[in-house]
């Protein structure tokens, strides 16, 4: 038994690389067939592909429907992602949306490494740190994320792991690179760092990087919304200005607006987080690794900022484990639950760890997006014939030309400067249209109710297939 042990002891990074690998092979090949079977969306993968391939034309972030707005803009004016430049010179060598699903499967394979080597540090050679690397890849929002487009969110679960690492591993200097790396990926980021100046004032009680950390993280967050967001968009974030249908309404139009009623009014906040569909995504989310971030001491504060930012949202995709709004929790609830499990008695820790093993993949059988799982879908791997039949008539348009299409084809026209979503933008006077009835229902009527409406603005039908139809104006 001891020989075993030791040598699983050995094995252990090669374990771990081997899993990483296996995932990184296995979900890019699924992501790019959804992409290419036309089950990809418009919002975001179309998005997101359209600012990238406008920026290596030179065009820096350039977008015609972040935002919903037609007229081209800087896609800086809705998120601040400018770690994007670090991906650009990457996605330059093979331009295609199906670079971007590559690189995001990439990310979250590697996203397990930071989080084993907290394993390392922390627990006893062997199973109880291998557990750790199974229960990353089981745990639910992993594979929705990777199999739901490209987000940048994806992007964070690597920095932020090496950060909880670095800072547990007593190495200022990297924990602050790495934090401030995930403060690179989106605005609301270095919300989380105000967790992590907390949990280094009460666990480490060191005031200086403690307080450094906390006003540094809450000066970043003031800066990005109310400078530089606006400074790209004219006018304020997108997400408290009232003429959006804002996701805190409930709370405030402004960061202090909801800071304040969240201390002032607690009833109303208990109100807002206590509904069914919010406490399934709490089971959902440590469930799978039995609370254990509630035994980590102070480090549970370090969950607290994205939990907030999600529970307090009216939005529901922002409290849906099958969301790319949870990407921050996996680093987070993963790497607090580990110091959760290394708080316990030695003799406690195994049992325990077999526990989580067995509820990630009880959890991820029932609830997640692996193959093995009750909800994955094959289906959404499979091209159905209609589109073989029709895509080539695509090849129609110019590639300088502009486009409006439905939400399922907006990904495959997407590198050109003037792509529009017929769902959100609308047509928008562009040259072609291209239609899907997918977004209509599968509905013929609706499809020849939806043509005849373009026709009378001009629009004449130059292909149809079933269900399908490009026009040009």
């Amino acid at each position: 038994m001891h020989q075993i042990e030791s040598r699983l002891v050995r094995a252990e990074p090669y374990v771990v690389a081997g899993l990483a690998t296996t995932y990184f092979v296995l979900y890019s090949v699924l992501s790019v067939l959804r992409h290419v079977t036309y089950h990809s969306f418009g919002p975001d993968l179309g998005i997101f592909d359209q600012v990238f391939w406008n920026t290596t034309q030179g065009r820096l972030f350039e977008s015609t429907m972040s935002l919903v707005q037609p007229q081209p803009h800087s896609y800086l004016a809705d998120h601040f992602s400018p770690i994007y430049l670090l991906l650009v010179p990457f996605y330059a060598l093979i331009p295609r949306p199906q670079t971007l699903l590559v690189i995001q499967t990439l990310f979250l394979a590697l996203g397990v490494w930071p989080l084993y080597l907290l394993a390392r540090l922390k627990l006893e050679p062997g199973f109880q740190r291998l557990v750790w690397a199974v229960a990353y890849f089981l745990f639910l929002p992993v594979a929705f994320i990777n199999l739901f487009d490209f987000h940048e969110l994806a992007l964070v679960v690597l920095p932020l792991g090496f950060a909880i690492y670095f800072l547990e591993n007593g190495r200022p200097g990297l924990f602050l690179l790495s934090l401030v790396t995930t403060f690179l990926v989106k605005e609301e980021l270095p919300l989380v760092g105000v967790g992590f100046g907390a949990y280094i004032l009460l666990a480490k009680r060191d005031w200086k990087l403690g307080l450094g950390v906390l006003a540094g993280s809450l000066a970043a967050f003031l800066a990005v919304v109310r400078v530089i967001i606006p400074a790209f968009g004219g006018g304020s974030y997108a997400y408290f200005a009232r003429r959006f249908a804002f996701r805190y309404a409930e709370l405030g139009t402004t960061p202090q607006e909801i800071i304040a009623t969240t201390f002032t009014h607690p009833s109303r906040v208990l109100q807002i987080i206590v509904q069914p569909q919010k406490l399934k995504f709490v089971v959902g989310i440590f469930g799978p690794v039995l609370g254990l971030t509630a035994i980590s001491g102070w480090a549970a504060i370090l969950v607290m900022p994205t939990l907030g930012i999600l529970l307090l949202s009216n939005y529901a995709p922002q409290y849906a484990f099958s969301s790319h709004y949870s990407a921050p929790l996996i680093a987070l609830v993963i790497g607090t639950s580990i110091l959760g499990l290394a708080r316990l008695r030695p003799p406690l820790r195994r049992p325990v760890a077999a526990g989580v093993l067995a509820s990630s993949l009880a959890f991820s059988l029932a609830f997640g997006d692996l193959p093995f799982a009750r909800h994955f879908d094959p289906r959404m791997f499979q091209q159905e014939p209609r589109y073989t039949a029709f895509v080539h008539n695509l090849d129609l348009i110019p590639p300088d030309a502009s486009v409006a299409a439905e939400n399922n084809l907006t990904p495959h026209l997407s590198q050109r400067r003037y792509i529009y979503n017929l769902e959100f933008e609308g047509p928008e006077n562009a040259q072609y249209l291209a239609l899907d009835d997918a977004a209509l229902g599968r509905s013929a009527a609706a499809l020849q109710q939806q043509i005849a409406a373009f026709e009378a603005q001009g629009y004449r039908t130059i292909a149809t297939g079933e269900g399908l139809a490009l026009m040009q104006r």
